[in-house]
């Protein structure tokens, strides 16, 4: 087939006579059409494509703003846990502090213990000797109810003679 009996789609359809018209103007209404359908479609990708990417640069932009709080945070975070641990290593200070005067407190409880205890024992014997003695001078008074006994009646006889 020679260039002008090929048959143009687009003259088909309209049912004009092909020889008239040449093949060349055939491809370029062809891409005129295509063009003007890639545009369209360009229009319309357009409208999708120009916000999408700036949503992306607003998206971005608040990206990078939380990223920056989030270093201003951490720094804070870091100098808080410095001072932090400042307090610490006085408060384990404190504490080995704390600790030498329990040892010492609990040393002095024990000899206070231990003093209570024989002050237990020193009462405990206080206790006998002032039962034996409880004994003691209950047999005195009673030894001296026998000897008033005794010498009383024979006393009283005697003073019947007595001048004085």
């Amino acid at each position: 087939m020679s260039d002008s009996k090929m048959k143009c789609p687009e003259h088909m359809e309209a049912k004009v006579d092909p020889e008239n018209k040449s093949m060349e103007e055939c491809l370029g209404k062809s891409l005129e059409t295509l063009s003007s359908a890639f545009t369209a479609s360009a229009r319309r990708w357009e409208l999708i494509v120009y916000p999408s990417l700036a949503a992306f640069i607003l998206l971005a932009a608040y990206g990078f703003f939380l990223i920056f709080s989030l270093t201003q945070d951490v720094s804070r975070v870091a100098t808080s846990m410095e001072k932090i641990t400042t307090n610490m290593n006085q408060v384990s200070a404190n504490m080995t502090q704390i600790s030498d005067n329990m040892l010492v407190l609990t040393k002095v409880v024990d000899q206070q213990s231990i003093a209570m205890h024989n002050m237990v024992v020193s009462m405990q014997q206080m206790n006998q000797n002032m039962k034996v003695m409880n004994t003691s001078m209950g047999r005195m008074g009673y030894d001296m109810a026998v000897m008033n006994k005794n010498v009383s009646r024979p006393m009283s006889f005697m003073n019947s003679f007595m001048p004085w």
